[in-house]
């Protein structure tokens, strides 16, 4: 009794397990066909995508096709008649197009045209060359001929003459060697004369210099000599220098001298107006001979500068200053100096 119950249960469990199962494979199977579905739909939208993009790329082709083709498209349907075989009349814009016409090249004719003019003209020119060369033929054999007979007379008078032309022509070698010799430039170095520098003309000038001599009493004179002095631009500056430099042997020799401090130099010098502005370095200040010291240095030098006609008097500088007084003694230099100065 018992087992008959738990089989019932056990078949009905069974049959409810199997129905379950069923409804879940059925279920399954029509999720899958729903997702396969919405992929068909997918893949449709992209086909279609694809499609309608390939389509509108290949209508622009065939518009720039078109375009580009424009007018041989125009002239093609014309000629050919097409609308009016399938319409039975073409549009008024094909019947207006005009039809261009190509030209062709008119290469091969022009070619064969200078074939042709080279072939006539090779044979003309054998036609005119055939009997000038008949000529020249004729020409030659009259020629040779004539040679002949004058080689024959001739060869006597030059065996005759072949003695006599040898000594002759020997000593017109040695006169061509000697020529070429005496002009080679070898020896038109030798024979050209050795250049003489041109002598400079020196003009020599005598200019006066002024010096001092000392009395056996003590008192100073002046004295004047001269020296010979090459001419140059600037003969004021050369005085000055002589003068600066002192006497020499045969003046000291007779007691002249100068007062003129040593280490003073002349630093430049030029002259406006009548005056003569000498500029001196710093050691034209200082004389040890004292008041008759400074008289006499600055005698020497408005007397030597005055003997230039373009000078009446100077004006003393010191390191490029006009000084009021020269020394501790006191001397005026402030304006210009003459020689009525020292009178």
């Amino acid at each position: 009794m018992f087992k008959r119950k738990w089989n019932k249960w056990n078949c009905e469990n069974f049959s409810l397990l199997s129905n379950f199962g069923c409804f879940a494979w059925t279920f399954n199977l029509v999720s899958i066909i729903l997702d396969d579905m919405a992929k068909n739909e997918k893949n449709r939208k992209n086909s279609t995508g694809l499609a309608f993009a390939c389509w509108i790329l290949g209508f622009l082709i065939l518009l720039i096709v078109f375009l580009v083709k424009q007018d041989d498209i125009y002239s093609n349907l014309k000629t050919t008649r097409f609308f009016e075989r399938l319409f039975g009349s073409t549009p008024e814009f094909i019947q207006k197009h005009e039809v261009k016409e190509k030209k062709v090249p008119e290469i091969e004719t022009v070619i064969e045209l200078k074939t042709e003019r080279k072939q006539n003209s090779q044979e003309n020119l054998g036609t005119a060359v055939l009997p000038l060369v008949e000529k020249i033929d004729e020409n030659k054999s009259a020629n040779e001929s004539v040679s002949e007979q004058k080689k024959e007379n001739s060869g006597a008078e030059i065996k005759k003459t072949e003695k006599t032309e040898e000594k002759p022509q020997v000593v017109k070698n040695e006169e061509k060697i000697e020529k070429s010799a005496e002009t080679s430039p070898a020896n038109i170095k030798k024979e050209e004369k050795p250049k003489v520098p041109e002598k400079k003309t020196i003009t020599v000038t005598n200019q006066k210099i002024y010096f001092v001599y000392i009395g056996e009493d003590g008192t100073l004179s002046r004295k004047m000599i001269t020296r010979p002095v090459e001419k140059n631009d600037s003969p004021l500056v050369t005085n000055m220098n002589i003068l600066l430099a002192g006497p020499n042997a045969q003046e000291s020799g007779r007691g002249y001298r100068s007062l003129i401090p040593e280490g003073t130099r002349l630093l430049s010098a030029s002259v406006r107006d009548g005056i003569a502005y000498l500029n001196f370095n710093e050691q034209f200040e200082f004389n040890t001979v004292g008041m008759d010291g400074y008289q006499a240095q600055l005698m020497q030098i408005v007397y030597t500068a005055t003997e230039f006609g373009t000078v009446n008097s100077v004006q003393f500088l010191i390191e490029g200053q006009k000084k009021e007084y020269l020394g501790s003694e006191g001397i005026w230099i402030g304006s210009p100096l003459s020689r009525s100065s020292f009178n």
